[in-house]
């Protein structure tokens, strides 16, 4: 914890000239926690300026005005409202309450027990109720001391920004994200920094401009997970690699989990607290979404600490302190919660998942059906998701909030514009709704849009750009991007390096781009050092003569361009992918109008990590690659495409590819290895699947935990499917992972459904390998000081 965050803060506040005091007028201090627990009588012309209401755009204040601007004069034309703006599934037949939260909440009341005052920081059967609640997802458990009961999550957000307020201090808060932070901000005297949320990455975070954005003044980040309002479900080791940055940055986590368990994508959900060993963590929660009941106001204020950071007892008493001067849930309904934790029944929460599950595909599918929204990222839990507005393709429109205000007028249609939840020209559209509804108004939606998209025909003129304007409108593009996704790529037909993003180019005449005659590889840059760069570079050799595409270069000067464009990069940990291709020269089936090849690579600065977590497969339904294309790493990867988007509409991390004679063949873009039962590794033959650089590479490090006793054999042999379910231990073998546990196949347990101890001692080799490994494997990147 940042060792200024609990400093008890002072501020000054004059008494307006009208006082009737004996006293001249003067300065009272007072604490800023509780700066807003006066009542001024006083008239606005003395109200001092930190006290006037801050201008912040809410959720629910736009709405409001939303629902006003619905056009209800002519009864003839007037639609049912259908409300995509706000997350209150409780609305809907659909989404109800589990019957024992409301015999809970009257057998509470009727029992006269629970009509007076509770405890400020709540019932103690409450406090004790949810500790253990959430302790089951923690590898340590809470205690009732840790958890403070509020009116709702919103009122938990209040309680942790006033808690860390002090003067000069900033947050650091998602963009996208829920602007009641900024709000609760501004009333504190917190500075608000935004840190982005990549859409075209899962709507991770950038961890970089976090990094960028923390000074010695910063006190906390906010991660919302799932998400509200992208709809993403943050991933373990992400998780991981934020509670590490905000360690190093000396700052806590403020974990809002209003969504907590609402997730039914790939990804399980992770509490925050999880990591609380790592960066102390305030987790926010709340029965709103979960039990469907938004308007009962419970909610927590929760420290996640082991080593006891909040347990200081200054800290402890601030914070009970604040509690004395807030009006917490009705005692009755914190009675009841006891019981309703640990008696709503499985079935309740699996039958949410399925329609949340459901409505979110609806609201997928449909958009994609909209010419000018695309959604980026197909949501994987909470109850939104966000859209792109393309308003290029849009008449009389200037912005999101004029399409939104528009479309509600238009179609009785309510949309959050994205400006409320910090993306301008975004939509964020909830799909807790029955489904008959949502297809009812994203129907309306369509509608409206077809109506205000430019006119196609004689009057629709396609714009001619000059060159000047075609380099201004690819740059804009990447202006707003802190942090470069490709800080380098060479091309032959240029012959050199290109650092701007915005011309990273490839021309479309190229054999590759329009027949698909191109191979590629890939090597990983770890640490400042490329690993396994050679064998990367004979494999697309060898890919390259499979596909009758001679190099432009030699082995060697390949060598030598991909060093140099890594040291170009600067890019110390990140992907070099590399292409092959039949070159430019014409549209023609025949590449002997291509006159000659040529070469294209990139630098991807992205982050990995050692796996330690499982995932979930799924046997493929899509053919797999006949051995000649499976064999050579061609472009040609629909197959590979369509086979990850199987697994993803199913909630799995991929599939696994099995032969016509059932045997076990490989996944969609990495190897797949198996521990028998007879403690072998053993992995499927390469005679017509692709010989995975990794792959080999374990292969020839498996034997040291042979010689230790651990593994009994290592070998390259054939598995039908039965057998390779059968072994207790399964993996993906890839560059960046290195090894990825599988715990699931099917819906089918591999052994225990837990993360093996071989599986991971062959990872941690793999890994030494990676950061450790001899100079034959290791090449270190000569990068310029």
């Amino acid at each position: 914890m940042h060792p200024s965050s609990c400093v008890v803060l002072k501020c000054q506040v004059k008494l307006p000239p009208t006082c009737n005091c004996a006293k001249p007028p003067s300065t009272i201090p007072f604490p800023r926690s509780l700066s807003l627990g006066c009542s001024l009588t006083t008239t606005s012309q003395f109200l001092p300026k930190a006290m006037e209401a801050p201008a912040n755009i809410t959720i629910k204040g736009i709405l409001s005005l939303l629902m006003q601007s619905i056009d209800d004069d002519d009864d003839m034309k007037k639609k049912s409202v259908i409300s995509l703006g706000m997350g209150d599934p409780s609305a809907y037949s659909c989404f109800q309450a589990p019957p024992v939260a409301s015999h809970a909440v009257a057998e509470a009341l009727h029992s006269h027990r629970f009509n007076g005052y509770s405890p400020t920081v709540g019932l103690p059967q409450t406090r004790r109720a949810i500790a253990e609640y959430l302790s089951g997802d923690l590898p340590y458990d809470l205690s009732s001391d840790d958890v403070f009961v509020t009116s709702g999550c919103t009122q938990a957000i209040d309680v942790a920004l006033a808690m860390l307020a002090r003067p000069g201090s900033n947050i650091l808060l998602p963009r996208p994200g829920f602007p009641i932070y900024e709000l609760c901000a501004a009333f504190r005297g917190l500075e608000v920094r935004h840190f982005d949320l990549l859409p075209q990455n899962g709507w991770k975070v950038d961890l970089a401009g976090v990094e960028a954005l923390a000074d010695q003044n910063t006190v906390a980040m906010v991660v919302i997970n799932p998400g509200n309002p992208c709809g993403n479900v943050y991933s373990y080791q992400h998780l991981k690699e934020i509670a590490e940055t905000a360690e190093r940055l000396k700052i806590l986590v403020i974990a809002d989990e209003v969504y907590g368990h609402l997730a039914f994508g790939r990804n399980p959900f992770v509490p925050m607290g999880v990591f609380g060993s790592t960066v102390p963590v305030l987790t926010l929660g709340s029965l709103s979404k979960r039990w469907i009941v938004p308007g009962w106001r419970l909610g927590w204020f929760v420290t996640c600490d082991p080593s006891g950071s909040f347990r200081k007892p200054k800290m402890v008493e601030r914070i009970k302190k604040y509690f004395d001067i807030l009006g917490g849930p009705s005692t009755f309904i914190q009675a009841a919660v006891p019981r309703i934790l640990e008696e709503t029944e499985e079935n309740f929460f699996k039958k949410t998942i399925k329609v949340l599950k459901q409505t979110s595909d609806i609201c997928f599918d449909r958009v994609k059906e909209i010419t000018c929204i695309t959604c980026p990222y197909k949501p994987e839990g909470s109850m939104a998701v966000m859209m792109k507005l393309n308003l290029s393709i849009l008449e009389d429109i200037s912005d999101d909030i004029d399409f939104c205000f528009k479309l509600a007028k238009e179609e009785s249609v309510i949309i959050l514009p994205g400006t409320a939840v910090g993306l301008k020209n975004w939509l964020r559209i909830t799909f807790a709704v029955d489904p008959e509804s949502l297809e009812e108004g994203l129907a309306r939606l369509k509608s409206f849009s077809a109506a205000v998209e430019v006119q196609k025909g004689d009057d629709f003129k396609v714009h001619v750009f000059s060159s000047s304007e075609l380099i201004e409108t690819l740059n804009e593009k990447w202006r707003a991007v802190k942090r470069k996704p490709y800080p380098a790529m060479y091309s032959s037909v240029y012959g050199g390096i290109i650092l701007d993003p915005a011309l990273m180019v490839i021309p479309i005449d190229d054999h590759m781009v329009h027949r698909g005659h191109g191979v590629f590889d890939t090597a990983i840059i770890l640490d400042g050092y490329l690993y396994e760069l050679d064998v990367h570079i004979e494999r697309i050799l060898t890919s390259a003569s499979k596909a009758r595409i001679s190099s432009p270069f030699t082995k060697d000067k390949l060598r030598t361009i991909l060093i140099q464009l890594a040291t170009a990069s600067n890019c110390k940990k990140g992907t070099l992918r590399y292409w092959l291709s039949a070159g430019p020269g014409n549209f023609l089936l025949s590449p002997s109008g291509c006159p000659t090849s040529a070469f294209y690579a990139v630098v991807i600065d992205e982050e990995f990590s050692q796996q330690k977590e499982g995932v979930k497969v799924i046997t493929s339904n899509i053919p797999m690659k006949p051995p000649l294309f499976a064999t050579a790493k061609n472009v040609n990867y629909l197959p590979n495409v369509l086979s990850i988007m199987e697994a993803e509409d199913r909630g799995a991390f991929a599939s696994i590819w099995v032969d016509e004679e059932g045997y076990v063949a490989e996944g969609p873009n990495v190897n797949v290895a198996f521990i028998t039962q007879e403690k072998e590794l053993i992995l499927p033959p390469f005679d017509n699947i692709l010989r995975g650089c990794t792959a080999l590479r374990l292969l020839q490090l498996a034997p040291k935990l042979v010689e230790q006793g651990k593994l009994k054999g290592v070998k390259t042999g054939k598995l039908t499917i039965g057998e390779a379910k059968a072994a207790p231990e399964m993996m993906f073998v890839g560059s960046t992972l290195p090894l990825l546990p599988i715990v699931m196949w099917d819906d089918q347990l591999i052994g225990d459904g837990k993360v093996g101890e071989l599986t991971m001692a062959l990872s941690d080799l793999m890994w030494e390998d990676m950061v450790a490994g001899p100079t034959t494997q290791r090449i270190p990147v000569p990068y310029k000081q």
